[in-house]
């Protein structure tokens, strides 16, 4: 059985991103100390790979991607409402997607040139 369908203290348990109305969820109603100041930028990042991937994000994007990589931010779509996004959901999971394709891209354009390199 889910952890939402249960009850405590004759209570129900509800998931932070069941809706209110006027488009709130119950995250939206919960305080939080975290703050886009507090998110860790590409510029920390000495990694190369990284590197290419974020460069073909806007800063639309990247500014999810770096809430996402946050502990306190637990899926996309909370990583893109924290960003601002005015469609958290569709953009979440755009983002989510384009890593993805991005990351795969890199992947094989990195083994295609350590490919080309070995045979010379």
């Amino acid at each position: 059985m889910p952890l939402w369908h249960h009850s405590v203290r004759h209570s129900r348990v509800l998931l932070l991103e069941a809706p209110l109305g006027n488009n709130l969820t119950l995250l939206d109603l919960v305080p939080s100390k975290l703050r886009m100041d507090d998110l860790v930028f590409e510029t920390a990042f000495d990694d190369p790979r990284l590197a290419a991937v974020l460069a073909g994000l806007t800063e639309a994007e990247r500014a999810v991607v770096m809430a996402w990589a946050h502990p306190a931010i637990a899926t996309w779509t909370e990583a893109a409402r924290f960003a601002g996004a005015a469609e958290p959901e569709a953009l979440g999971e755009r983002v989510r997607r384009k890593l993805k394709r991005l990351g795969t891209r890199y992947t094989e354009r990195a083994a295609a040139a350590r490919k080309t390199g070995a045979n010379r």
